[in-house]
């Protein structure tokens, strides 16, 4: 058994000790009531934090002026603020809130942005309105009365957000600060605006409560500070004790794949950033970077790299980890891949956050606990992947007698087959953690076994759930397309092809898979052209992810076409045509490869629902989509056997027939 010597000591931060050093940062939830503040749904978030044994929790974002809508002008802030601190008290957690302002980062909601100078920003693109020194000092007294309300509303601290580009990180670089008054022209006078902030808000709520700041060590992008520089703050920023804290991140939206880390970069990538910190600090030190592993949040803590680790995702994907950790249940905690699809990926498209393989995430108040059913039904399910492990693992934590057929010889399904992609091995996790979990809860898994109907039926099951998936898509309108040369992606991940020198692939899945293999064969040196009928590779890919991919695959020389399908597939070369121009060119190729999604293989399912009342469909065979929704499908199948969804949105998407 590991032993967590430091990872479970309690720690004091200013005016309160936690109990372990593992903390959820702040981050957007997207679960706010109208008025942006903490609703019962965002408590609920937080509570499974607290139940699950985490030290501190931080909240979201909340705007602290006008300029970008001032949370704590909001009538019921004290109330709705003191009520989420109350709740997560009461299972042991301590509570900071965070003091934001988003600068040019922001959106035109509320006007245009403002910033120090009107440099245009990522994303938007727009130019911010240049600050007047006037609103410069309003916006400094706006972050002290965001504290003197979490004060009021009891919370433990809070924490000034000075990182990932927002205004603070806009004064503090060169990149974006191009004035020349108190507020910008030269490195000290760029550390006024956040040495005032501090200054603001420490005369507001006393020496008696806790402060803290969350910064960027480096904002890994040209012209901006850098980890040097940041050295060279971290004295200013903490002089005359004002500050309990320093929660060292990384990044801006100029280098937003280093701010949520994808799965690519390797755990703990950003730790040296916090290290500069604690060599000089006598104050507890966060730090961050794809942390996933409590054994490699130990290693941090020992190595004197940082004093608590932030651990966000990971409690996201798991807010049991820390009790799952303490207890020495290891092999238990459901490790976050680093996907990015159902956080991040949702906060890019304004919608709630979720987890890839946790769909209990965001839905606590009705998903938070698995109850025990007093009517134990028997269920087979047929299809081992993340549908049907999900599904599994859900009807016999609530005490069903379930029987899973698997035709390969491990669970996982497809995900095992994005694990071979390079730089995606994470995905491996899905297999690994649901193997743990049917060993654990008893379920009798038979793998390497292609069940039919009669198979199913002999079981006489009360109810059966068809994840059967999907087989690989051939696009029925290119001429040649069953040539000899045409291989598939998942043939060339598993490995069961070696594509020719010369190879073309034909992506019309629009996500990560196609560029995976192009990096694969870039990687060994063949010649790779990859077409798309979209306007950019990886279109639909969660954009953190596509661009971290699009960086690894041009950086191999690998050709990609957008706009551009095939007309014809010959022996030796394959015509192209662009979709906009109708030009077409022809392309020496060796080997073709497809990565067009797949076709769902629901004849089971069919032929099953002739001769049983209660069959359901779940995952690919309904259709091609993604791993949050194959894990949600099965969640939500597996607690429909004791009655209808807790809520009528929860419902998955109607099947058709593939």
């Amino acid at each position: 058994m590991t032993e967590f010597k430091l990872l479970f000591s309690p720690l004091k931060i200013g005016s309160f000790t936690v109990r372990n050093r593992i903390m959820s940062t702040p981050h957007h939830t997207l679960f706010t009531d109208p008025d942006g503040l903490p609703g019962s749904r965002e408590i609920a978030y937080w509570v499974a934090k607290s139940k699950g044994g985490i030290g501190l929790i931080g909240s979201h974002v909340h705007g602290i002026h006008r300029s970008i809508g001032d949370t704590f002008a909001q009538p019921a802030a004290v109330a709705k603020f003191r009520a989420a601190t109350e709740a997560i008290h009461e299972h042991g957690a301590k509570f900071v809130g965070q003091l934001w302002h988003p600068g040019a980062q922001g959106s035109n909601l509320f006007g245009q942005p403002w910033a120090p100078s009107p440099i245009p920003t990522p994303d938007t693109w727009t130019v911010p309105h240049e600050m007047t020194v006037g609103e410069v000092q309003e916006v400094i007294a706006g972050y002290a009365r965001g504290a003197s309300v979490l004060r009021e509303a009891g919370l433990d601290g809070a924490e000034i957000h000075g990182a990932h580009g927002y205004l603070i990180t806009q004064f503090l670089s060169p990149l974006s600060n191009m004035r020349d008054d108190e507020y910008g022209g030269d490195f000290e006078r760029r550390m006024n605006f956040v040495a005032q902030i501090i200054e603001s808000v420490r005369a507001e709520v006393g020496r008696d409560w806790t402060v803290g700041m969350r910064i960027s060590g480096d904002e890994m992008t040209e012209d901006g500070y850098t980890s040097e520089d940041f050295e060279r703050m971290v004295p200013i920023l903490t002089a005359g004790g004002q500050l309990d804290y320093m929660s060292v991140s990384v990044g801006t939206y100029r280098s937003k794949d280093t701010i949520i880390a994808p799965m690519y970069y390797p755990g703990g990538s950003f730790v040296y950033l916090s290290a500069i910190a604690k060599e000089v600090l006598d104050i507890p030190v966060v730090c961050i970077g794809r942390i996933n592993d409590p054994v490699m949040a130990e290693q941090i803590l020992e190595n004197r790299q940082a004093d608590m680790v932030g651990m966000t995702r990971a409690n996201i994907c798991d807010p049991e980890l820390p009790n799952k950790a303490r207890e020495g249940r290891l092999d238990q905690i459901r490790h976050c891949l680093g996907c990015n699809e159902g956080c991040w990926g949702h906060v890019e498209k304004l919608a709630s956050i979720t987890c890839a393989i946790n769909p209990a995430i965001g839905r606590e108040e009705h998903w938070g606990t698995i109850p025990k059913t007093s009517d134990p039904k028997r269920l087979v399910i047929v299809g081992g992947g993340p549908a049907g492990c999900e599904a599994a693992r859900v009807a016999a934590s609530a005490g069903h007698n379930v029987t899973l057929f698997e035709a390969s010889g491990a669970l996982g399904g497809q995900t095992n087959i994005a694990a071979r992609a390079p730089g995606r091995t994470d995905f491996a996790e899905v297999g690994r953690y649901y193997t743990v979990e049917m060993k654990r809860l008893g379920v009798d898994v038979r793998l390497n076994t292609r069940a039919t109907a009669r198979d199913v039926l002999d079981l006489k099951p009360d109810d059966i759930f068809v994840a059967t998936g999907g087989t690989p898509r051939v696009p029925d309108h290119i001429k040649g397309v069953d040539g000899a040369n045409v291989v598939q992606a998942w043939d060339v991940l598993n490995g069961v092809v070696e594509p020719g020198n010369r190879v073309v692939i034909l992506d019309d899945e629009h996500h990560v898979q196609g560029m995976g293999v192009a990096e694969l064969l870039a990687a060994q040196g063949k010649e790779v052209i990859l077409a798309t009928r979209e306007l950019e590779a990886g279109k639909h890919a969660e954009p953190i992810t596509r661009t971290a991919t699009l960086r690894r695959v041009h950086a191999l020389g690998v050709d990609i076409r957008p706009t551009t399908w095939a007309r014809e597939i010959r022996p030796g070369s394959v015509t192209l045509y662009d979709f906009y121009t109708s030009e077409e060119t022809e392309v020496p190729v060796d080997t073709v490869v497809l990565a067009c999604n797949i076709v769902p293989a629901n004849a089971l399912f069919y032929q099953l629902s002739e001769h049983h009342s209660r069959v359901r469909a779940i995952g690919d065979c309904t259709g091609p989509r993604r791993l949050e929704m194959a894990t949600f499908d099965g969640h939500e199948a597996a607690r429909g056997l004791d009655g209808p969804p807790a809520r009528p949105d929860l419902v998955a998407v109607p099947m058709r027939r593939g």
